[in-house]
């Protein structure tokens, strides 16, 4: 061991001991890797371990698989789903910023929120182990794709570019995404979620005159959310827009074409793998809705319509954030995995086009106790086949209903 460290006897991290520097000893990764972007190791742990320490579990590319039934049908967001280039390292320095604290849904900042309303990771993901038979529907994607595909706009894997691409595009247009939902930062919105929005923006309307400007507020956003964001004391509320707004700048750098901005995701998955897997601890997996009925359904509305839409943009985000990784390591060449990772649980969501587009409490009271609702389990969309409507479905259902 370096440094005339035996590996039994450091506790500090690799990093941390070659540059003297005071190591908080989180696992699986300290506060100074997270913010220098480092490899985390402690100890004896071989460097080929900490390439994935961020994660709790490999990931499979399962949650992204199937041509759709029409060529070209479906619900399409984009024509456009060229490959992208990915190579080169893109610097960045971190600046010194401040995070203001989000003041609005209280409970989202209570201390004591994360504990006493979501499910612990590991109580949410033991209710049910899947195989890959659970995802036939999406396995040809997977076992099947080749680059050309990209360009041939009937594919599958075309389709699932185009969402992924213009998931930034459509938040700069309307302030929302497939899972964020536009009353969440309506009030008091975290300045991550500001910088998010405006580089949205900002890189959807740049031209070759400004594209150095927007590039290097690029950078400069994802290095302020790095060094603000990596606290160990954030709010369940701050947690969640972490997440957003890394997705939005890792949707930009991924498929730009900018062989340094690809380089520059790939190396900032680990991070957001990381903070998701945190957000999975708050997430509340709707164990007491998965078998009820449609009357039971209705006689258990959740306590609030804002903590339902926090709650439903956490479990659509988990879903999200772990498929776009799984993606890109498909479009990297990385092969599913024989170890499923967290696609071996039962991920559940709420689908109803009248819940998610209700402007106000009153309007979704009506509709929980008015409108059909189904609780998915892992994409398995067959109750709404056989007894839904096209107006039923919301545009998060519809993405998968296409694939």
């Amino acid at each position: 061991m370096a440094f005339g460290v035996s590996s039994s006897r450091q506790k500090s991290c690799n990093a941390c001991v070659r540059s003297k520097r005071r190591c908080d000893k989180r696992s699986p990764t300290c506060s100074n890797c997270i913010k220098k972007r480092l490899r985390c190791v402690y100890g004896g742990r071989p460097q080929a371990q900490s390439a994935a320490n961020s994660a709790d579990v490999p990931l499979a590319m399962d949650s992204l698989i199937r041509p759709p039934s029409t060529p070209g049908g479906g619900f399409l967001l984009d024509d456009d789903a060229s490959p992208a280039d990915f190579d080169v390292n893109f610097g960045l320095s971190t600046p010194d910023t401040l995070l203001q604290v989000d003041s609005s849904f209280d409970y989202l900042i209570n201390p004591t929120f994360e504990t006493s309303y979501g499910l612990s990771a590991a109580s949410s993901l033991t209710t049910k182990t899947l195989t890959l038979q659970d995802y036939s529907r999406m396995l040809p994607m997977c076992e099947g794709f080749a680059p050309w595909q990209l360009s041939d706009p009937s594919s599958t894997a075309a389709y699932v570019m185009s969402v992924f691409k213009n998931l930034h595009v459509t938040f700069g247009r309307e302030g929302s995404t497939i899972y964020v939902h536009r009353n969440l930062y309506l009030s008091d919105t975290p300045r991550w979620i500001l910088q998010a929005f405006s580089m949205s923006v900002l890189y959807t309307n740049q031209t070759p005159a400004t594209r150095g400007y927007v590039l290097k507020l690029l950078h400069e956003h994802v290095n302020s959310l790095v060094e603000t964001a990596s606290s160990t004391a954030l709010t369940p509320r701050e947690k969640l827009a972490r997440v957003h707004a890394m997705m939005t700048y890792q949707t930009i750098r991924m498929f730009d074409g900018d062989v340094s901005l690809g380089q520059q995701a790939e190396e900032d998955l680990h991070l957001l793998e990381f903070w998701t897997n945190e957000l999975g601890k708050l997430k509340d997996n709707l164990d007491d809705l998965a078998e009820a009925d449609a009357v039971e359904i209705r006689s258990k509305p959740p306590e609030s319509w804002e903590r339902w839409l926090f709650a439903e943009s956490v479990r659509r985000t988990y879903i999200i954030s772990h498929s776009l990784k799984a993606f890109w390591e498909l479009l990297k060449g990385r092969r599913c995995a024989a170890d499923m990772g967290i696609w071996r649980y039962v991920h559940r969501w709420t689908l109803s086009k009248h819940l998610w587009d209700a402007p106000d409490p009153v309007d979704f009271f009506t509709a929980w106790s008015e409108k059909p609702i189904w609780i998915i389990s892992s994409f398995d969309l067959e109750d709404l086949l056989r007894s839904g409507t096209r107006d039923d479905a919301d545009e998060f259902a519809l993405v998968f209903l296409t694939m």
